[in-house]
């Protein structure tokens, strides 16, 4: 439907305000995104949080899961792809990057080649607050935990909990008994 990356961003902010967490508004919210975006049953991005795709890049996609939370201050560049699976939540001040640029040459910034990469953040993970997922990352695994204020830079297998910068392993996930 609407294809120009500037209507879309620009109505992404008008709902982005705090005035939009408001009961009833945050629907309406939603509504706007579920314009753009594929968007599950019961999901809720806050305010101040934005999904886009720089350079004029035509390529991408977004889609959100049920039961997804989505908290204030996220930015999601999605040009490379982003799959984000049932009953994930996201913390606030989350920065996801699918693209990079080529730096072999000398060549102007804008002249680079363009590097993109798909991202699935697999059902049940949890990205905690002020965390960086940084292009190349191609997964982030079921139930995985990535802890606050990581910077990740290779994919986190299924439930296992990493934090730092780099984020490393620092335990798995147990079953209940």
């Amino acid at each position: 439907m609407f294809e120009s990356e500037y209507i879309r961003r620009g109505l992404q902010m008008l709902v982005s305000g705090k005035f939009f967490d408001a009961p009833g508004l945050s629907a309406l919210r939603m509504s706007v995104y579920r314009l753009f975006f594929e968007i599950g049953h019961e999901t809720l991005v806050v305010h101040d949080s934005l999904f886009t795709r720089p350079h004029h890049l035509k390529s991408g996609y977004l889609k959100l899961g049920k039961h997804v939370g989505i908290n204030h201050h996220v930015e999601i560049d999605y040009s490379g792809g982003v799959t984000i699976e049932d009953d994930v939540w996201i913390s606030q001040y989350v920065l996801i990057e699918t693209h990079k640029h080529s730096v072999k040459t000398r060549a102007l910034k804008k002249n680079q080649e363009i590097l993109l990469n798909a991202l699935s953040i697999g059902q049940d993970a949890w990205i905690g607050a002020n965390v960086v997922i940084l292009p190349g990352v191609k997964k982030i695994g079921k139930g995985a935990v990535v802890g606050a204020g990581s910077i990740v830079t290779k994919d986190v297998p299924d439930y296992d909990i990493v934090a730092g910068s780099p984020a490393k392993s620092i335990g798995r996930r147990q079953e209940t008994s």
